[in-house]
């Protein structure tokens, strides 16, 4: 993620914090789109990161009608899914605050200490740093766990690696839809 995007990523997590009860609306779009194991990992995320998930998907909705050619559907559960490798840690807000702050303004230590962690780790900041770190990888892991389609694992697994020319459409909508939400 570029370091100009951390303001703008606080930001929208602050916004977050004030919009998190899921509507009606919000229930009947997920659904539509995730299967009964899907929703209980989507569920097993924090208010926070269920909120998230869902603005991601609504702007990748919104976006749909400029881009042809994109199945939808996997695209929606991309997004609603995308950030289900945070759940297990159970990331309060301060960490959240922390992992960005420790990753913008120093991220060989993030990285250090995100590498030698692990989600059960006892000591703080490895244990959120890995998570944050590692996010992608976990949400990948848990969706073949219960048979998520592969091209949605694809999508969970890389959401947050940096941009190429050969990658599909669909990827670069995720990534441009995580990163504003």
């Amino acid at each position: 993620m570029k370091l100009d995007l951390y303001p703008t990523k606080f930001l929208a997590m602050l916004k977050i914090v004030f919009q998190s009860r899921l509507t009606d609306e919000d229930v009947a779009f997920i659904r539509e789109y995730l299967t009964k194991q899907e929703q209980i990992l989507f569920y097993a995320l924090t208010a926070l990161d269920q909120r998230h998930s869902l603005n991601t998907a609504y702007a990748i909705q919104e976006w749909l009608g400029k881009k042809p050619k994109v199945r939808p559907d996997k695209l929606y559960k991309a997004a609603l899914l995308h950030d289900i490798g945070k759940a297990r840690a159970k990331l309060r807000l301060i960490d959240r605050v922390n992992q960005v702050l420790l990753f913008t303004f120093c991220p060989p230590l993030a990285n250090y200490l995100a590498d030698r962690g692990a989600v059960d780790h006892r000591g703080y900041w490895r244990r959120i740093l890995y998570t944050y770190k590692y996010h992608p990888r976990l949400g990948a892991n848990l969706a073949k766990s219960i048979r998520v389609e592969d091209s949605v694992i694809y999508l969970i697994e890389n959401h947050h690696l940096p941009e190429s020319t050969d990658e599909p459409r669909e990827l670069s909508l995720l990534r441009e839809a995580d990163q504003l939400n």
